[in-house]
């Protein structure tokens, strides 16, 4: 059954997320080959705490990568696919795409609020779009990063 174009513009968020230097390094070391927890400290990480050697407080606030952007801008996305109202059937969900405006830096201790609107319903043949728009800004109200999210649904 086609997703009720109603839903269009739906609104979903702000979602709060605070950046911790600990999750930046995870991050990496997952993206790296690594094994989050800095148990295994893998090249990327090692660098990004400076030289191999511990976490140290006089290193500028570690700046995160541009794919971290998925940790924390994600939610509106996944809160719409998970939305009762829409009564999409997760399982004959796939993410289909998802792409990033990058505006500013993201940086260990910035406070983040994501909010997300449905900004495409479509059906072509046995599959049915879903496109959610994000927009992220940091805790000076600042923009951050700008994504669109596709969730494509089999009938």
């Amino acid at each position: 059954m086609p997703i009720d174009r109603r839903h269009l513009g739906r609104r979903y968020g702000p979602y709060r997320f605070e950046v911790g230097r600990e999750s930046i390094l995870d991050f990496v070391a997952a993206v790296d080959g690594g094994v989050p927890g800095r148990i295994f400290a893998s090249s990327l990480a090692s660098r990004a705490m400076g030289a191999g050697a511990g976490p140290r407080e006089d290193l500028p606030p570690l700046v995160a990568p541009p794919a971290y952007a998925a940790v924390f801008a994600m939610q509106p996305f996944a809160t719409a696919c998970g939305d009762a109202e829409l009564g999409l059937n997760v399982l004959r969900l796939v993410h289909g795409e998802q792409a990033f405006e990058f505006l500013e830096p993201v940086r260990a201790g910035d406070v983040l609020f994501t909010t997300g609107e449905i900004t495409r319903v479509q059906d072509r043949g046995n599959l049915d779009f879903l496109e959610v728009t994000t927009e992220t800004v940091n805790q000076h109200g600042r923009p951050v990063v700008r994504g669109v999210w596709t969730a494509i649904i089999r009938n």
